[in-house]
């Protein structure tokens, strides 16, 4: 599992979104329920710092649907 943590705007910055609600809606909060990535501070979900990362179950899934993983 990777340690590079995000904040929910980086993420949302590097998939190219903008509208911080509809991704916050449509994206985010359904990753965060699907166990597709965890918060650094799971007990405090108002932390100033909460960052995220992918967890095992995102990587494998990624690793398994690459493109490169299709030849």
């Amino acid at each position: 599992m990777s340690d590079d943590y995000m904040t929910m705007n980086e993420i949302m910055s590097n998939m190219g979104f903008k509208h911080r609600t509809s991704f916050r809606k449509n994206y985010f909060l359904p990753a965060l329920e699907d166990g597709a990535i965890e918060p650094m501070y799971p007990e405090q979900p108002n932390h100033p710092k909460q960052k995220y990362r992918l967890t095992e179950l995102a990587e494998e899934w990624i690793k398994n649907n690459s493109d490169h993983s299709k030849e």
